[in-house]
């Protein structure tokens, strides 16, 4: 449907962010490219832009910023409990060292839906054995571009929504950092 194509075409529009971002910007390659892979008119194909930038200048900015973060890379492929896991942004924090799994949504309140958050809760468990005694923490970057951490309290949780940071930190931070564990790539 409609809505699945447009999320598929944000994700690949994230996907060709570089890390560090600065001075990077989409181009109508980009946008073609897009609206070619997933049948998307020209409507769509600017909505999918103004997503992608706006999940990439909000709150979660810092995930793309060389400053903030040592390690990165999209679309790794974990495996957990014998099933193959494919997460959508993993990278590590250079403040503490601490890793995270990112899951990008393009609508808004994401943990309110008890199957996204179980979905997040595995990428956060199979980074967490391919970083034993790593801090590895789960978040997701909805639509608006804030930074939704999954705790490890709430993750079987089926009820009710994540807290919400209803007041954004500013771009190209990382979340307050804890203390700091080093640790390979845990993907390859």
């Amino acid at each position: 449907d409609a809505a699945t194509r447009l999320g598929l075409a944000v994700h690949r529009l994230l996907q060709w962010l570089p890390t560090p971002d600065a001075g990077f910007d989409w181009t109508d390659v980009h946008a073609q490219a897009v609206a070619r892979e997933f049948s998307l008119d020209a409507a769509a194909r600017a909505q999918a832009l103004a997503l992608a930038g706006r999940m990439r200048a909000g709150e979660a900015a810092w995930v793309w910023s060389a400053e903030a973060v040592d390690q990165a890379d999209n679309e790794v492929e974990l495996h957990h409990a014998g099933q193959p896991l494919r997460c959508d942004r993993v990278v590590r924090a250079r403040a503490d060292g601490a890793w995270w799994v990112l899951d990008f949504k393009t609508r808004e309140h994401p943990g309110r839906d008890p199957a996204l958050r179980a979905q997040l809760a595995r990428y956060r468990d199979a980074l967490r054995s391919a970083q034993p005694g790593a801090p590895v923490r789960a978040a997701f970057i909805d639509n608006q571009g804030r930074l939704i951490e999954l705790p490890d309290a709430l993750a079987a949780n089926h009820r009710g929504d994540l807290p919400h940071r209803e007041t954004a930190r500013p771009a190209g931070r990382p979340p307050k950092p804890r203390p700091m564990a080093r640790g390979r790539r845990p993907w390859g």
